[in-house]
């Protein structure tokens, strides 16, 4: 029933929207169709007992025309399914666009990223978002569609069994007992034995798969890891200790898949068994009837049929069980994902809004709880550039991400000033786009080259002019220096009204940061600055230097 929760509080939000309309159109056409598909399957099945009684009565004719009906059926069914799997492939990218659309937004949403990486997120929300999104609404989709149609098949032939089925009188231990449609009773029985027995033997496939898709995920990332780390690699010659990494994680995937091979072939012995068994047991039932003459050959087909119609309807459950328990694996990682970036979101601090930058009674905490600085207070004013001085460990990059409602783990109020604030990191943020996307990066407007040239020319990256359209993995080819003074143009182009700079000039010489540090104090007037720097040539360029250490004693 918790699976069955978790499906109705993930899929809810899609399918309890009006704007899905259309999705509810292409869900009742997908069922709909399989329920003409169940109609052929009923007009074979009788088509099956004419078909072999006018075999065994050598009637040429009569085949002949049998073989063009069959024919008819054949193609009708061939247009059905094909059109049932196209609606329902795109009924699957249509709910998996929106359930990406929703998870990526609520994840991106207040930095829930962010915070979600400081406190031990769910393992891989990358995968989480691509992969098992995708397996939710593929077999959520399918398994829906196939109930609703297996059921109406168990409808349609188990009348059609009962009829065959007769009344049959047996005697057991002296007493008559007359048993009305047997054959009905004897499929239920076997289904239900069946299921049971199923469920026991593959109960523990649940949990395998669920460690499977995370220890896939896990070598998946540190592969990409690699990737984006060649160059560090390269440099330290640490390819033998990367290789065991990998081998390490790839024991882990193998060690699981011997594990769900084990459990696999248990419940491949008695599937196999099971379905197989299916076949016969109509055929041995329905023997006694055909030998007394009481149906022709053509009825013990008919019965036969009918019987695995209903049996394969019935054993849904078993034949899709190991989709099922795909379906909960990630069904349960999708929930927790949801459920993490929920509680990230209840962490945000809401900071004040005023004329100036000030905090009162701001304690920092690190995720452990251990106090990082404790009660600082501090006033900034509108336009001011302000140095926060310390040793290195105190807390001054996290005391600006905290300005920034990035850190959660504060207490204490703190007011900022109106307008937009940004960032620079020691590291900028370099992905993989064209250089005027990164230049433009975080805005999603586009600029004009013009703009484009004149802020390189400003930051001294005017040897990169001709290449604003080119994409390339920038990162590998601009030097760490080249990069900052990337970042330094994007606080040009996006104008914030408060600056924070996080060691943004650390990778530069010293004149080239003064020089740097001077334009930007030009070109964007009134904006309040607030820096962490460890290049004591800068310091004359900040109005004032606040010793954090002095404002706050860590407990």
């Amino acid at each position: 029933m918790s699976t069955l929760g978790s499906f109705y509080r993930l899929g809810r939000p899609f399918w309890a929207s009006r704007r899905q309309w259309p999705a509810w159109v292409m869900l009742t056409a997908v069922i709909g169709l399989g329920l003409l598909v169940v109609q052929i399957n009923v007009l074979i099945n009788s088509w099956s007992k004419t078909f072999y009684d006018t075999l065994a009565a050598f009637d040429t004719s009569g085949l002949y025309a049998l073989v063009g009906e069959y024919a008819l059926y054949l193609g009708s069914y061939v247009l059905i399914v094909v059109a049932m799997d196209y609606i329902r492939k795109a009924l699957e990218l249509r709910w998996r666009q929106a359930m990406t659309g929703r998870l990526t937004d609520a994840w991106l949403a207040d930095q829930a990223f962010y915070r979600l990486g400081l406190s031990g997120e769910p393992d891989n929300p990358d995968q989480r978002i691509a992969q098992d999104v995708d397996l939710v609404v593929g077999l959520s989709i399918e398994l829906v569609a196939s109930l609703v149609i297996n059921l109406a098949q168990v409808g349609a032939f188990v009348v059609i069994l009962w009829n065959l089925s007769g009344v049959q009188t047996l005697s057991l231990l002296g007493a008559t007992f007359t048993v009305h449609g047997y054959l009905v009773w004897i499929v239920l029985v076997y289904t239900l034995v069946g299921s049971l027995l199923t469920h026991l033997i593959g109960k523990p496939l649940h949990g395998l798969n669920y460690v499977r898709e995370h220890r896939e995920a896990d070598f998946r990332a540190s592969l990409l890891r690699k990737r984006d780390h060649a160059e560090q690699i390269a440099l330290y010659r640490g390819e033998v200790v990367e290789r065991q990494h990998l081998a390490e994680r790839f024991r882990a995937i193998a060690d699981n898949w011997r594990q769900l091979m084990g459990r696999e072939r248990n419940l491949s012995l008695f599937t196999v068994s099971y379905e197989r068994l299916s076949l016969i047991i109509p055929v041995f039932a329905a023997l006694p009837a055909f030998i007394a003459k009481a149906i022709t050959l053509g009825g013990l087909m008919q019965i036969r049929s009918a019987f695995n119609a209903v049996h394969g309807s019935l054993s849904w459950f078993i034949k899709l069980y190991h989709k099922l328990v795909r379906w909960s694996a990630a069904l349960q990682r999708l929930e927790q994902f949801e459920q993490a970036i929920a509680a990230s979101h209840r962490q945000v601090a809401e900071a004040q809004q005023g004329p100036s930058l000030c905090t009162q009674g701001l304690t920092l905490y690190k995720p452990d709880g251990s106090v990082l600085l404790e009660a600082v207070d501090l006033r900034v004013e509108q336009g001011e550039w302000i140095r926060l001085g310390g040793r290195s460990g105190l807390g001054k990059s996290t005391f600006l991400r905290t300005l920034q409602g990035l850190w959660p783990y504060c207490q204490g109020d703190w007011q900022l000033p109106a307008g937009r604030s940004l960032l620079l990191p020691q590291k900028p943020y370099i992905p993989h786009m064209s250089l005027r996307g990164l230049l433009a990066y975080p805005q999603a407007r586009s600029i004009d080259d013009v703009q484009l040239v004149d802020v390189l020319g400003k930051v001294e990256l005017t040897g990169l002019i001709a290449q604003l359209h080119q994409q390339a993995e920038w990162e590998r080819v601009l030097s760490g220096g080249e990069q900052q003074r990337l970042s330094l143009a994007r606080a040009l182009l996006y104008r914030p009204d408060t600056l924070y700079l996080d060691e943004a000039t650390s990778q530069l010489d010293l004149g080239s940061a003064r020089r740097l540090l001077q334009m930007l104090r030009r070109e964007l007037p009134g904006c309040t600055v607030v820096g962490v720097t460890h290049q004591e040539g800068l310091v004359r360029l900040f109005d004032r230097t606040i010793e954090l250490e002095k404002l706050a004693e860590p407990a």
